[in-house]
């Protein structure tokens, strides 16, 4: 592609999740005709929330993961899979890793978090995490073995009982049908600690009505191919469980993703520290959105939700920017929280509402899907759910 013959003064964002596509989304919606350039390492968006229903068939990948280059065709951006390893932000340029340069006006980075592995040296030998379409396939791969085998007796142990750990346990759960006990570990002295307390409370319902052991108050202590020992926190003993496991799920800790260009960016936190604006205070034609972004007067929650709401004010922020009005503080909506709890199995806290069951399930499934980038792509997505010949007939028999 000619960089070239873009139009002049190009808008550029690092980062095709939540929050890099919501930025790109608003600023077209609100487009004068400048360039939008979207950079990202892999060629597919991941609407992470329904990667459960991907792993279990409810969903089909286009459903979840469409390809970037068919969202730039649909919304008008430019799309290149490539890798930053630099910014100059005095000349305003990215080089990438295939040495192209990419001059910008305004540069949004949203290159967001991954798996931390730190706490212990050897989980990233053992342990497989839950946030890219490769986890997807290494689980999908684990749960086709065990219903296939009964070679497998051993737990599976689940680090983190946060909502991706615990999503992930009720899920694996159903599609093993029980086949092998499911160990849900985590430090703290609650599931979902920082979850409303209708989605707790369901959730561990959810938990008891499977094959599913949690461990509170519990820490990974050591680990090898075959066996892992738990030890109590805050316990100055040596006490310990040894526990022989079949696999091992780690959801318990993130940290920025390894893009190395952002590095002196971040704080002693590993956060970058932004303004009200979403801006850095040196160079206020870069924005920064989502779980990589600190605001010391009011911290954010990490969540898509927040992402997307940072993005789009910050392509308001940058329209604003651009013809020299004031710019708008963020200011976060919460809109509540929905979990997957199992097969067909959801809970749902939002706007004074709380539901449950198998219609909870359809309700947020609907509801992400027409959140889906792109207008034809909510719509043949929503039109594959609404339209099936299972979600007439359960709607049929629930309103008789």
């Amino acid at each position: 592609m000619d960089l070239n013959n873009l139009k002049p003064d190009p808008i550029v964002v690092v980062g095709g999740g939540f929050g890099g596509l919501a930025t790109v989304q608003a600023l077209l919606a609100k487009s004068d005709g400048t360039s939008v350039i979207l950079l990202d390492e892999g060629n597919r968006f991941l609407f992470k929330p329904l990667l459960y229903e991907l792993l279990s068939g409810e969903l089909q990948l286009w459903e979840v993961a469409p390809q970037y280059s068919d969202l730039a065709s649909e919304l008008g951006f430019i799309f290149l899979q490539e890798c930053v390893v630099e910014i100059d932000e005095i000349e305003q340029k990215l080089i990438t890793s295939s040495e192209m340069e990419i001059n910008y006006s305004q540069l949004v980075i949203s290159t967001g978090v991954t798996k931390d592995y730190s706490f212990l040296d050897t989980f990233q030998d053992y342990a497989c995490g839950f946030s890219n379409l490769n986890d997807f396939r290494i689980i999908k791969k684990l749960i086709t073995k065990i219903n296939n085998s009964s070679e497998y007796i051993n737990p599976i142990v689940i680090a983190g009982a946060g909502p991706t750990g615990v999503e992930l346990a009720c899920k694996i759960s159903d599609l093993i049908k029980d086949r092998v006990e499911i160990y849900l570990v985590d430090k703290g002295d609650k599931i979902l600690p920082n979850c409303k307390s209708f989605n707790r409370e369901k959730a561990i319902d959810a938990i008891h009505k499977r094959n599913i052991r949690v461990y509170l108050n519990y820490y990974i202590k050591s680990v090898d191919k075959t066996f892992l020992q738990l030890s109590i926190t805050n316990n100055e003993t040596d006490n310990f469980i040894k526990i022989d496991y079949s696999n091992l799920l780690w959801t318990a800790g993130l940290k920025p993703s390894k893009s190395k260009f952002v590095n002196h960016f971040l704080n002693e936190n590993q956060k970058v520290k932004v303004n009200e604006f979403m801006q850095m205070d040196e160079y206020q034609n870069i924005f920064f959105v989502g779980d990589i972004t600190f605001y010391e007067n009011a911290p954010f929650p990490s969540s898509a939700q927040v992402a997307m709401q940072q993005g789009s004010l910050v392509a308001q922020n940058i329209i604003s920017l651009r013809k020299g009005n004031e710019l708008k503080p963020f200011k976060f909506e919460d809109l509540g929280e929905m979990l997957s709890l199992g097969i067909g199995n959801a809970s749902i806290t939002g706007y004074g509402i709380t539901l449950a069951g198998s219609l909870a399930f359809e309700i947020r499934r609907i509801a992400y899907l027409i959140r889906m980038p792109g207008l034809l792509l909510s719509l043949k997505s929503s039109g594959s759910w609404l339209f099936s010949k299972k979600i007439i007939n359960r709607f049929f028999s629930q309103s008789s």
